[in-house]
């Protein structure tokens, strides 16, 4: 299946960066696509992991060794949540397997309570939002591709190498650009 195959950005799909894309922010990004509506559109980056850890980022939060991702430019102030815990209360569904947010004192009983691991939940400060229609321009202008997003790239793909994986299950040319530096003139 090749990613320009879904044209039409939707809730549960996952947004590809083309390795050329002219944004810098989005270089090599997989952004989840949590929002889609008249309004516009809303995602979560996925493969951006920073160095700050979720109980150091958040005051009264238990231990618990997930770092933060960076999400995007938009409410850095702010973090949410991305999980696979079909439990949690007032959870919101984006894909089979895959919901943003819900009830805040039960996820962190749960983690306390050794309930829910690394592999079960997603921190990321920010999100990327366009406005109507601009998406499905840049789709059309190839800086985008898309594909259905799942519950185990989501949560267990290695954040580096997620980008280069999903294009090379796609079987796009791609794909094999994962190896490479992102800056070719470095070796």
């Amino acid at each position: 299946m090749s990613p320009r195959k879904i044209t039409i950005p939707k809730v549960g799909n996952f947004l590809i960066s083309e390795p050329f894309n002219p944004e810098p922010n989005f270089k090599r990004s997989v952004i989840l696509i949590s929002q889609h509506n008249p309004l516009g559109s809303i995602g979560f980056i996925l493969n951006k992991p920073t160095q700050l850890k979720v109980d150091e980022a958040l005051d009264d939060f238990p231990v618990f060794d997930s770092p933060v991702y960076w999400g995007g430019t938009l409410q850095l102030d702010s973090i949410y949540y991305i999980h696979c815990i079909e439990e949690l209360e007032g959870k919101k569904k984006i894909a089979e397997g895959i919901y943003w947010g819900g009830n805040y004192s039960q996820l962190k009983v749960m983690i306390e309570s050794k309930q829910v691991d690394t592999t079960h939940v997603k921190f990321i400060a920010g999100f990327s939002a366009w406005e109507p229609h601009v998406l499905e321009e840049q789709i059309k202008l190839n800086n985008w591709w898309l594909t259905k997003a799942d519950r185990e790239t989501t949560f267990l793909e290695e954040p580096k190498e997620l980008w280069g994986t999903i294009l090379q299950r796609l079987g796009h040319i791609y794909g094999i650009m994962n190896d490479f530096p992102e800056d070719p003139g470095v070796n």
